[in-house]
């Protein structure tokens, strides 16, 4: 089975879309629970969402601008690389499929929310790890980088959150 190697701007637009497809669900799940401090803690990761898709916007135009004019092949990520990323990509709790998008609304607790978020920043961060492992951008690593950390505090947040709920 032959599989289309990804670029470095279809990797980061995938990265905005699954940002995006988080945001969705944070805000729909900041509606759905009464609790004020829940409310507030869904409504903070929602902006933190919105934060990471503008900030791969943001580095898509960079990246685009210096890309523009070279031979695009020399930036294709390998055939296992794309292969492995495509298999994050789609399967994660957060995608660009749209499978996400009902997610919150079969979701009747704060506990099972916080548990489909958990395990979204853990695909999150697999995800920007590979790709940062991989990318021949700096300014993606460093991007990157940075991202996979604020990923690593919400899965440490909601860590927090569920243990105190089950307590």
């Amino acid at each position: 089975m032959h599989i289309n190697n990804f670029s470095e701007l279809e990797i980061l637009k995938i990265a905005k879309g699954t940002e995006e497809a988080g945001y969705t669900f944070y805000k729909k799940a900041a509606e759905k629970f009464n609790d004020e401090d829940i409310k507030k803690m869904f409504e903070y990761l929602a902006a933190e969402e919105m934060d990471h898709v503008k900030t791969f916007q943001r580095i898509y135009d960079q990246v685009a601008e210096k890309l523009a004019g070279k031979d695009l092949e020399e930036y294709l990520y390998d055939e296992t690389t794309s292969a492995y990323l495509r298999a994050i990509s789609e399967t994660a709790v957060f995608n660009t499929n749209g499978l996400t998008n009902h997610k919150i609304d079969q979701t009747h607790s704060v506990k099972d929310a916080l548990l489909i978020g958990l395990q979204a920043e853990k695909d999150a961060i697999l995800f920007y790890e590979a790709v940062s492992k991989n990318t021949k951008l700096e300014m993606t690593r460093k991007v990157l980088d940075r991202l996979i950390k604020e990923e690593m505090k919400h899965l440490h947040k909601f860590k927090s959150l569920l243990d105190e709920l089950v307590g």
